[in-house]
């Protein structure tokens, strides 16, 4: 009770909810771009453990009066999500809270709110911008590769073979790509493509590729294709992902359920406070505890930079 009354203004009705609301009104501004590509899932553990395990190959002819032939699944790639702890703070004086009042508060509270966010946004998009060189995965092949190993034997790709910008050819290359994905059982999983995800200097590039009626590339009257394909949903969607550092590297995605991007919440965005006896500073920091990456590399597809 002694410390409160060196601050008698800090710690009554006002201020440490102020403080508060300030942060977390600058921490959810704007929307998160991340949870538009990963699978959100929360946790309970230090850790969080996938393992992946295959499904059977197709059904063979049995003759009449014969025996069912009985197949077996087969151990896949294991992943270990471990949850890291991050943290930041600030200290305001008490002279600088006597003759400034909240003023410097709000503006340091702001700084706090905003840096929480892009934390989980550059983490998030991390993944991406070294999807192409790290060789990190589960399966020893970086997320986007065109060799990624099959249990059942051979390689699928999901990666365009050349570097190309957003083009009818190149986006037509990696629909057909995804769509002849293979399980590691050798079947065609089929999973439909759900949007494409470009970097902030591509935006207006996507927008002419994928939001008209008619094929962009051409003044003759020619459907926009990606809109009406055969036996799959129309592919009109895209999304700038601002936190993509490569200005001309690009990428399909299906549904969030149907690929293995994951980000594990452990511990959601929170503030704390304190008095530093000695100095007098009100201190105030941010916590929060999380992992993200992937196990798998289904219903994604890169296309390298050119």
């Amino acid at each position: 009770m002694f410390i409160r009354t060196i601050f008698p203004d800090l710690f009554l009705q006002s201020m440490l909810p102020a403080i508060d609301e300030v942060i977390m009104t600058k921490y959810s501004r704007f929307p998160d771009e991340y949870v538009e590509v990963f699978r959100q899932e929360s946790s309970s553990r230090s850790i969080e453990q996938t393992t992946e395990v295959t499904g059977f190959g197709q059904f063979a002819v049995v003759p009449e009066g014969a025996g069912t032939r009985y197949d077996e699944a087969l151990p896949g790639f294991n992943k270990t999500y471990i949850h890291a702890q991050y943290g930041l703070g600030f200290k305001v004086s008490k002279v600088a809270m006597d003759d400034d009042k909240f003023g410097v508060v709000r503006k340091l509270a702001t700084e706090l709110g905003r840096s929480a966010k892009e934390t989980k946004e550059v983490g998030a998009a991390n993944v991406f911008n070294t999807g192409f060189t790290s060789t990190t995965g589960p399966d020893g092949q970086a997320l986007f590769a065109t060799g990624h190993p099959l249990i059942g034997g051979g390689t699928q790709t999901n990666k365009l073979s050349y570097p190309s910008d957003p083009d009818v050819t190149s986006i037509q290359l990696a629909l057909t790509d995804m769509r002849q994905t293979l399980d590691h059982r050798g079947k065609r999983l089929r999973i439909p493509t759900k949007k494409a995800i470009f970097p902030a200097p591509l935006e207006f590039i996507g927008a002419e590729l994928l939001g008209g009626n008619d094929r962009p590339d051409t003044a003759n009257r020619t459907i926009n294709a990606f809109r009406r394909r055969s036996g799959m949903p129309s592919f009109d969607s895209w999304m700038v992902w601002d936190y993509l550092t490569d200005p001309h590297a690009w990428f399909l995605e299906g549904e969030k359920s149907d690929t293995e991007l994951r980000f594990y919440d452990r511990e959601a965005f929170n503030t704390v406070h304190d008095i530093d006896f000695d100095s007098r500073s009100v201190k105030t920091a941010g916590w929060m505890r999380y992992s993200v990456g992937y196990n798998g590399f289904y219903g994604i597809y890169g296309v390298p930079s050119s």
